[in-house]
């Protein structure tokens, strides 16, 4: 189960990705956020992102499923942190920003369709999202965890599932680990309207 992986391995995912450089993605994202805006961290992982965005000045709610993962958030972390499963949230117009960096790639499509619709309804009129997928159109295991990726095709196919979200910027980069540049990734801003 992707829960039991993250409880065991917090600590190697916690050291390969805190240091990592997403500022180009962050500009993109903020650029639509008021300074001070309200804001999901979904999945915090080593909680590179809610740092970042509490050091921004936003106002921060960090959430992750695994136990271990949210026990160092609690020690890490600044922000509101709560264990939290996406696919339990019930927020209804709180956020002005949901940020989902390589979180919903574990779940398959009817999965990522009803995390989005949560996400919009947490979302106030004009709210928007950021997600990240692994670049392709497979949906398979590696290394013992379930992984959907998606490319523009594939995802724009699946938000024809989803009303009143719209796709605002949409672009693949190279992934940000050094030992991992030949892998790309899908960057998709969401607006709600």
């Amino acid at each position: 189960m992707i829960k039991d992986y993250y409880n065991k391995n917090a600590s190697d995912m916690i050291e390969n990705t805190l240091k990592l450089d997403l500022q180009p993605i962050y500009e993109k994202f903020e650029k639509y956020l008021k300074p001070g805006a309200k804001l999901l961290d979904v999945g915090f992982g080593s909680g590179r992102d809610s740092l970042h965005f509490d050091a921004k000045g936003f106002e921060v709610v960090s959430i992750d499923f695994a136990q271990e993962v949210y026990n160092r958030g609690k020690i890490l972390l600044n922000t509101e942190v709560l264990l939290v499963d996406i696919r339990d949230i019930k927020y209804k117009n709180e956020f002005e920003g949901i940020w989902a960096s390589a979180v919903l790639f574990h779940y398959d499509e009817k999965q990522i369709i009803d995390v989005l619709v949560r996400c919009r309804d947490a979302l106030k009129d004009n709210g928007i999202m950021y997600v990240s997928f692994k670049y392709g159109q497979d949906a398979l295991l590696r290394h013992g965890r379930f992984f959907n990726d998606f490319d523009e095709v594939k995802f724009e196919k699946m938000m024809s599932e989803v009303e009143n979200f719209d796709i605002s910027e949409i672009w693949k980069t190279q992934d940000a680990r050094g030992d991992h540049r030949s892998q790309y990734w899908l960057n998709v801003i969401l607006t709600k309207k």
